[in-house]
């Protein structure tokens, strides 16, 4: 018995303000955000798909009256070219209190890189995902 692997398609570029992907398929290049006053996270093939932190993280959950929670929510947009309507979002909860600190964008980039994977291998991702990194990190959808 032969067993055949199929390739899948890696994110080759990472934190880029000009789209690989968007120029492939002949669209508009620039990755605009709703905040860019933070670093920018981005993930693409180069062909297939994008995937962007599109704005800061945030408390979650954000109503006032619940309280601290130590999670912060984060927003990415994503374009995949099976999926015709563009871009779509999709939100990740996860452990964290200090919105601005170099360790949540160092969680934010290995959240992006989970996304861009799940990505890569189903062409779409859920609207909610939650981190788990105990005992071993991972994304599951809520």
């Amino acid at each position: 018995m032969t067993i055949q692997c199929i390739p899948v398609a890696q994110a080759v570029y990472r934190n880029f303000n000009l789209c690989p992907h968007c120029s492939s398929n002949g669209r508009p290049t620039l990755l605009s955000r709703l905040c860019e006053g933070m670093p920018m996270i981005s993930r693409s093939d180069g062909e297939t798909f994008h995937l962007l932190l599109a704005d800061r993280p945030l408390p979650y959950p954000i109503e006032s009256d619940t309280g601290p929670t130590r999670q912060l929510s984060a927003c990415f947009w994503y374009s995949h070219i099976r999926q015709p309507k563009s871009p779509l979002c999709t939100i990740v909860i996860f452990e964290g209190s200090r919105t601005y600190h170099p360790s949540v964008f160092r969680k934010i980039e290995l959240i992006a890189d989970l996304l861009s994977e799940r990505l890569a291998l189903e062409g779409r991702l859920a609207e909610v995902y939650e981190l788990f990194d105990r005992p071993e990190i991972s994304l599951a959808a809520s």
